[in-house]
């Protein structure tokens, strides 16, 4: 069965590409339409937060389904759900029905992607619930953290944005901006279509005939590989009025393709597997430092973010950040934790692989990095393919304790010792 679930390429007569992934074991079809336009986009500062701002509007109506509870009405009637993110690189719009209504989901895709209304009453309503979004965002102590160092990493460099934008900026725009940005981005020839499910190719090719997706011409966005980066502060402390210290350590690391970034997702797997992981065993179980810690790999299309999370006391932080370092360059040459993390990791693909959903978000990602999402097989082979020489040598290249920046939120009046 695992042999046989492969993606097969077709393109719709208006020039998308469509990515289908058929699973007739299942009852459930989960569809979505990838635009390549995010984040890193945005003329900034007057565009910040445009793209996750366009993204808001077209669940707020469109021509055929006027409204949002219309627009939502037509998927959950089915027993259906319906959603979509913002990146630094892309935008996705997704749902996941029963196989009965696959119908129904293309649809529904295709009348937000092509025809949202943009009503100035819609636009000056929705980006309030950006404004609380960010505000949300503001009260998350481990959420200020992660954004801070991605700012002091990357410097003026497109990954540095925050895909919120600024609250200036989102409640000021109006309609022309929307209606700009979706006739730049929002077309066949700058979308790929993604189905995984109880259907075939040459369903969904049929159906995803059946409608537009945005009007005909235009051409794929494409951008210039930012290599370098000018983020040059090394650590950034925010005093906040709470209780626990949110500790972010990271650095940046190549690009998603590179070979050493899969190797540094091995070795994060490595640290932070599980609560039998070396972060966990070390930093919680044996010294009591944290509830939280862990590790992970952040990957865009010319560079990416290696970094370690822990929140702990105040009094602690020190101690915690230490441990944490000797944790990352004392295991780089660990074989045996190198055979167990691989295996889980190969273990944890095959889990993956059960659910449409998560199946087609991990296909968003590929096609932007890789050019085309990959079937079970290759991932695994992928991982398969790394060897324990390239995981110390992308550790000695990348994570180096001298190469590390922190980003902190801490509660008022700590003192920090590094």
């Amino acid at each position: 069965m695992e042999a046989e679930m492969k993606f097969e390429l077709v393109t719709t007569k208006h020039g998308m590409p469509l990515y289908v992934l058929s699973m007739p074991h299942v009852m459930s079809v989960a569809s979505g339409i990838l635009v390549f336009a995010g984040t890193r986009d945005e003329n900034w500062p007057q565009e910040a937060g445009l793209a996750h701002a366009v993204e808001h509007m077209l669940f707020q109506g469109n021509r055929h389904q006027k409204n949002s509870l219309l627009t939502a009405e037509e998927i959950e009637r089915e027993g259906g759900d319906m959603n979509a993110w913002t990146s630094k690189e892309m935008t996705f719009y997704y749902n996941i029905v029963p196989d009965f209504a696959f119908g129904t989901s293309v649809r529904s895709l295709a009348h937000m992607m092509a025809s949202p209304l943009f009503k100035d009453a819609e636009i000056k309503k929705e980006m309030l619930n950006i404004l609380e979004e960010i505000k949300r965002a503001q009260d998350s102590p481990s959420g200020v953290a992660g954004r801070t160092m991605n700012k002091i990493i990357y410097g003026n460099h497109p990954l540095g944005k925050d895909t919120l934008g600024t609250a200036d900026t989102v409640k000021n725009f109006k309609k022309e901006d929307f209606v700009r940005w979706h006739k730049k981005y929002y077309h066949p020839a700058n979308c790929t279509g993604i189905v995984v499910g109880n259907t075939t190719a040459e369903k969904a090719l049929k159906t995803f005939n059946k409608y537009q997706f945005g009007p005909a011409g235009g051409s794929k966005n494409t951008r210039v590989a930012v290599k370098e980066i000018t983020g040059n502060k090394r650590i950034e402390i925010i005093e906040k009025d709470i209780a626990q210290a949110n500790t972010y350590l990271a650095t940046a690391i190549g690009a998603a393709r590179d070979k050493s970034t899969t190797a540094l997702q091995v070795y994060s797997q490595m640290l932070s597997g599980g609560m039998s992981f070396p972060l966990f065993q070390e930093v919680r179980d044996k010294r009591g430092l944290c509830y939280s810690v862990g590790s992970g790999i952040s990957q865009w299309s010319d560079r990416g973010t290696f970094y370690t999370y822990v929140g702990t006391d105040r009094n602690r932080i020190k101690e915690a950040i230490d441990c944490i370092k000797d944790v990352i360059w004392s295991n780089k040459d660990n074989k045996e934790l190198f055979e167990k993390a691989k295996r889980a990791l190969l273990g944890s693909i095959c889990i993956q692989f059960c659910s449409p959903n998560s199946i087609m978000n991990s296909a968003a990602h590929e096609i932007i990095f890789s050019g085309s999402p990959k079937a079970p097989e290759e991932v695994k082979s992928e991982i398969e393919s790394v060897t324990l020489s390239e995981v110390t040598q992308a550790v000695e290249q990348y994570l180096r304790p001298e190469n590390l920046s922190y980003s902190m939120v801490v509660p008022k009046d700590t003192k920090i010792e590094l």
